[in-house]
């Protein structure tokens, strides 16, 4: 039985619910669905890619760890073409916020509070949670994961129907404050860090100043959350 050892995706199967059947979208080098199945956290999976190469890679972990008749290979671009009615969890990890939104969008038929979406996204957290509110998604629970000298957010989302315009802090931190692992804190120091560091870029640069209010008064609120956390 082969163990996961990135901590990135152990983040990820920890917010699988046990029992389900589970689709992973950009599946790669299929560890994290053997992973899943193994443990006995999924009793069958759905491993898939948009690409050939990476399937195939996927294919041959599959077989060598004996699980061909547990996890079925996909060909497919997103959400396109799966069985979502014989699906429980989703995984959309590893790629950009961007490009999750992108695959959302594309599969309304995906709009199902029966289902759950673990999704992890790479780049740009941020435009995601906008993003799934607007289209009727919230997010059920988030936490900070730290591997590989990098910190990412992990968000078990939901299809609700309500659709929202969050705001912009809520956009930057989304549940985390509710988190009290160390990786969340440093998700949200960051966060803070990083839009100070836009505003001190930005002063006294003409026609900015609204930007730099704001980028700064971003920066102090979720200062204020880490100091009232401690």
């Amino acid at each position: 039985m082969g163990k996961l050892a990135d901590l990135r995706l152990l983040a990820v199967a920890e917010m699988i619910r046990h029992g389900s059947v589970v689709a992973d979208i950009g599946a790669d080098h299929g560890r994290l669905i053997c992973y899943l199945v193994e443990e006995g956290i999924a009793v069958q999976g759905y491993a898939c890619d948009i690409g050939e190469r990476p399937l195939a890679t996927c294919a041959k972990t599959v077989a060598r760890r004996g699980l061909q008749n547990k996890i079925e290979l996909r060909l497919t671009d997103g959400l396109k073409g799966l069985p979502l009615g014989k699906i429980d969890d989703i995984i959309i990890a590893g790629i950009g916020g961007d490009v999750i939104t992108r695959i959302l969008e594309a599969a309304p038929q995906a709009k199902d509070s029966r289902l759950r979406f673990i999704l992890q996204p790479m780049t740009r957290p941020e435009r995601l949670r906008k993003s799934l509110y607007r289209m009727g998604y919230a997010i059920e629970r988030e936490r900070g994961v730290e591997a590989g000298g990098f910190v990412y957010t992990v968000m078990k989302v939901l299809y609700t129907g309500e659709i929202k315009n969050v705001d912009e802090l809520f956009a930057l931190t989304g549940l985390l404050p509710g988190d009290d692992g160390a990786p969340s804190r440093k998700l949200m120091f960051l966060t803070a860090r990083r839009l100070k560091k836009a505003a001190e870029s930005l002063a006294g640069a003409r026609g900015y100043e609204e930007k730099v209010w704001r980028y700064g008064a971003l920066s102090s609120a979720i200062d204020k959350m880490l100091r009232e956390e401690d």
